[in-house]
């Protein structure tokens, strides 16, 4: 049963973090939302079963525009459904609870898409940083196109990962797959831009902050794997995906799976995946 504390009004932008044992982190992502220069937002924090001290660094908030959900562990997209579910802002992003977004990211993309009513989904610059500091940036593709065709090839100039701003209404009631432990951001994307006819656009302002570390999900390679064969499931019996699309799609992540387990001295594992690939 969820168990809802503290609520705002009608703000113009949610913002979603699930958690899961983030106590270490948390209260960075909590701050960096609190020092926005744009300051009519709606925080919603999903606590998805955590068994550290989450729950008391959550207690001791008293902003009435963050909002907290408690919940059985249930996985990161059961939390950002059940985030999406209470969000009201006529845009939605997503912050992760080790991660940070710097003081204009909420101001420089609702006045990016304040002035551009045709984009639905907007990316922009990611800072990563660990516990040495900032390690590299990412930049997104700028121009404005269908987003489909290109995150459908895994065009990494539109994706990174959840961190768009993207219109409510382009959302409606589509939600998160659940079930799944990796990928299920990359598919919620494809099937919303390839349902809605997503118009994305991207700005070169730095809107987010990645932070890298052992624990992250993407030190898991069994569990990307499986993400990317759930991706291609989902994804190739597409209506709008060409047989060319369906054919670069398959090698690119051939490609990437066989590298990946080859830097970790997996030959035969690599063999093995590539091979699996083509039967999908």
């Amino acid at each position: 049963m969820h168990c809802l504390v503290q609520f705002s009004l009608m703000p113009r932008i949610s913002i979603i973090t699930p958690v899961f044992n983030g106590a270490g982190f948390l209260n960075e992502a909590i701050g960096s939302v609190l020092e926005q220069t744009y300051q009519d937002w709606q925080l919603i924090i999903v606590n998805d079963g955590s068994t550290d001290n989450t729950a008391e660094i959550l207690k001791k908030l008293v902003d009435p525009r963050i909002q907290i959900i408690h919940q059985c562990n249930s996985g990161t997209s059961v939390a950002r459904n059940s985030g999406l579910d209470l969000a009201v802002g006529k845009y939605i992003t997503f912050l992760d609870a080790d991660d940070r977004i710097p003081p204009n990211s909420l101001e420089c993309r609702i006045e990016f898409l304040e002035a551009n009513a045709e984009i639905d989904i907007l990316n922009g610059s990611i800072r990563k940083f660990n516990e040495t500091g900032e390690v590299g940036v990412y930049r997104p593709f700028l121009k404005k196109c269908q987003l489909f065709p290109r995150i459908a090839q895994l065009d990494q100039g539109v994706f990174f990962g959840p961190f768009y701003m993207v219109r409510k209404s382009a959302i409606g009631d589509y939600r998160f797959p659940e079930g799944i432990s990796h990928c299920e951001d990359l598919i919620f994307f494809t099937e919303l831009s390839h349902e809605r006819n997503l118009i994305y656009g991207g700005i070169s302002e730095w809107t987010y902050s990645y932070r890298l570390h052992s624990g992250s999900a993407m030190s898991n390679l069994p569990g990307i794997e499986a993400g990317y064969f759930e991706y291609l499931r989902r994804v190739l019996p597409m209506k709008k995906m060409s047989p060319y699309m369906r054919c670069y799609l398959r090698a690119k992540i051939r490609s990437i799976l066989g590298k990946s387990w080859l830097r970790r001295g997996r030959p035969i594992q690599a063999v093995k995946s590539m091979i699996s690939i083509m039967r999908v």
